[in-house]
């Protein structure tokens, strides 16, 4: 964990249209808080200086951009290096010339990294792509990338650094996430979601053709010598003749094993089996076990020339040497640049909390001093928090992609490595993944959730947590087959509000997105109605006074009334616009969120709207405490707003 400190007070600003000028709460930057890293690739290079081997990572950062980090693993110290596009980067690999290849998402980039200069040298763009996944060096010369949204397979000449787009092997399909290189120049490409398939496109004829049945499912694989090894299946030839491993392998009576593609190379094999990981090197008798431990959402990244294996766990790295019993967790030795928070909520306690978009961490910040913690990953699964909700102290995390629910203390000492705090509590995955609506305490002290169902599926649920056991009940597809994006909860009903997105999939044709309400004693759908021309219900509160919901809606609100099951009346037709990603209040009648740069009050008795803050920059996100205090997120500041 890390802490700082950064408290700077700035004047509130009225005026503009889009609702009148009301009396101007004070406005206080608290500082930039969300700090944490995701680590999405990484390997091993020398120093071509020293000759000395770093760890090298490419770190995700959406708004600073994408960085590489080295890392002196035998002195612990680090280096950042920012790149010049890209937000992060899943795909990384070294080529001849002593260079690195980096391809970047949002942007879609081929990035050249001069391992002698220690400098991005290139950018190289893939036009109209925006994921650049994985890499295939081939026996042309040519380093491969396969993309989203398109499908597709890319070229980098590594010579003049053109691109060629090889084209889409297999539409509707929007994610090309694996490439691998076989022994006769062919790259594998494994293609999905739609309508999952294999195919290999052959560079000298520029075309892809359909796979052997050998291969079918099999989604990647390495080159070595003559074979092609995936998982546990071995293959030589043209056709892709299975055979024998010609390598010794894992004890049969302890499951199955895989050969590891990211350790391996053409010296040494890496063999796992459960958390076993053997080496075996050509004209040796018999795997040797290099280590035998639980990483518990930990990934290994590359072997150095010694054996040992290296390792990211959260906002963690880890050498391993053979014979180790233990992993020794060591922060990752650089300061991440600040980051925008996915979510931000407040508690009783005058703390406000976010998280970033992957990294499955948390910060929580005291409005009062401003002192920050950033945390540790909060569960072992990969991804991110979604939202957090807060009950008799404890914090509770819906996160994605594990489609988990856990319990923090704050109060208490970090122990995640041991489930004690945080702690699972609950699991909807691996049906939902994805808390898209979020999570909330509901009036009965339970716990609700609102879900976007697993990759390559239509669908959603809300779930209900005890906070107490962590016994969930699913209510699947409350409102069809459409994930849940919006969710509100009071002492009779849950309010549901859905997208046509969905993971790994296009959005859904034929069909609106959905408002309904949901009769908790009963659990049936009381009130259900389709909302025409956009493709999501963005977000729902309820008020606990009036006893009415808003509805966001292609940024407008509109009001429902759960005493007649019905929309009410419009509002004015001059209320601001929603532009923020939430709507929030105490329950007292007025509600609050972002329009622009401005913070607006909409008093639910009056429907009238008023200006009551004004900050440097666009509102995103916003929450309030019980006691009032508003806070909001914009670009990587927090700021706090007092209202008099």
């Amino acid at each position: 964990m890390r802490t700082g400190r950064h408290l700077m007070i700035i004047c509130a600003l009225a005026a503009g249209a889009g609702g009148q000028a009301g009396a101007q709460g004070r406005v206080e930057l608290l500082g930039q808080p969300c700090r944490a890293k995701q680590i999405l690739a990484g390997s091993v290079v020398v120093d071509r200086g020293s000759g000395r081997e770093l760890f090298v990572l490419t770190n995700m950062n959406e708004v600073a951009g994408a960085e590489l980090i080295f890392i002196d693993y035998e002195r612990d110290t680090g280096q950042v290096f920012r790149a010049p596009a890209g937000a992060g980067a899943w795909a990384l690999c070294e080529v001849p010339g002593d260079r690195l290849i980096v391809g970047t998402f949002y942007d879609g980039k081929f990035m050249v990294f001069d391992l002698k200069q220690m400098a991005f040298v290139h950018v190289a763009d893939f036009p109209g792509e925006e994921y650049i996944w994985r890499f295939a060096l081939g026996q042309d010369g040519r380093l491969y990338g396969g993309t989203y949204p398109g499908g597709k397979l890319g070229a980098l000449n590594l010579d003049d650094y053109s691109v060629e787009d090889c084209g889409r092997g297999a539409p509707p399909n929007m994610y090309l996430s694996n490439v691998s290189t076989t022994p006769d120049g062919r790259i594998l490409c494994s293609l999905g979601q739609e309508t999952p398939v294999q195919l290999l496109y052959d560079p000298a004829t520029k075309r892809f053709d359909p796979v052997p049945d050998t291969l079918k499912g099999v989604a990647e694989g390495m080159t070595w010598g003559e074979y092609f090894l995936a998982g546990s299946a071995v293959f030589r030839g043209p056709d892709f003749e299975r055979v024998a491993p010609p390598f010794p392998t894992p004890p049969a009576d302890k499951g199955g094993w895989y050969v590891d593609r990211t350790l391996s190379t053409a010296d040494a094999l890496y063999l796992r089996q459960a958390n076993a990981v053997y080496r075996w090197r050509p004209g040796e008798a018999e795997l040797t076990l290099v280590a035998d431990l639980e990483l518990r959402g930990g990934v290994y990244w590359a072997a150095t020339r010694d054996g040992a294996l290296l390792g990211v766990r959260g906002q963690d790295y880890f050498v391993l040497r053979p014979g180790d019993t233990d992993l020794k967790l060591r922060p990752i030795p650089v300061e991440s640049a600040p980051r925008q928070t996915l979510f931000l909520e407040a508690d009783a306690e005058g703390r406000v909390w976010g998280g970033p978009s992957f990294g499955q961490t948390l910060f929580h910040m005291d409005g009062a001093t401003g002192e920050t913690v950033n945390t540790g990953a909060v569960c072992d699964a990969g991804g991110e928090v979604y939202d957090v909700t807060f009950l008799d102290g404890k914090v509770y995390t819906a996160s994605y992609a594990g489609g988990d629910i856990t319990v923090y203390d704050p109060a208490q000492p970090w122990d995640q490595w041991g489930h004690v705090n945080p702690r699972p509590l609950a699991r909807v995955g691996p049906a939902y993944i994805r808390p898209t609506a979020g999570i909330l305490t509901g009036p009965d002290r339970k716990l609700y959730s609102g879900w976007m169902a697993r990759y390559g599926t239509y669908g959603g649920c809300v779930a209900i947590t005890d906070p107490e056991t962590g016994e969930t009940e699913v209510i699947a597809d409350p409102l069809g087959a459409q994930a849940v994006q919006a969710l509100a909860v009071d002492t009779k009903y849950a309010y549901v509000g859905t997208t046509l997105g969905a993971n790994g999939l296009p959005e859904k044709t034929g069909e609106a997105p959905r408002f309904g309400v949901i009769d908790l004693a009963t659990r049936q759908v009381v009130f259900q109605q389709e909302v025409a021309d956009t493709s999501a219900v963005g977000h729902l509160y309820h008020d606990a006074k009036t006893g009415l919901v808003l509805v966001r809606v292609r940024g407008q609100l509109r009001v429902f009334d759960p005493a007649e099951l019905a929309f009410a009346a419009d509002l004015p037709q001059d209320t601001p616009a929603v532009s923020s990603e939430t709507v929030v209040g105490c329950g007292d009648g007025v509600a609050y969120y972002g329009h622009g740069r401005r913070v607006i009050a909409l008093d639910l008795t009056a429907r009238t709207a008023s200006i009551v803050a004004e900050l440097p920059a666009n509102v995103a996100r916003i929450a309030i405490s019980p006691d009032g205090t508003i806070y909001a997120a914009s670009g990587t500041d927090v700021y706090r707003v007092t209202l008099p």
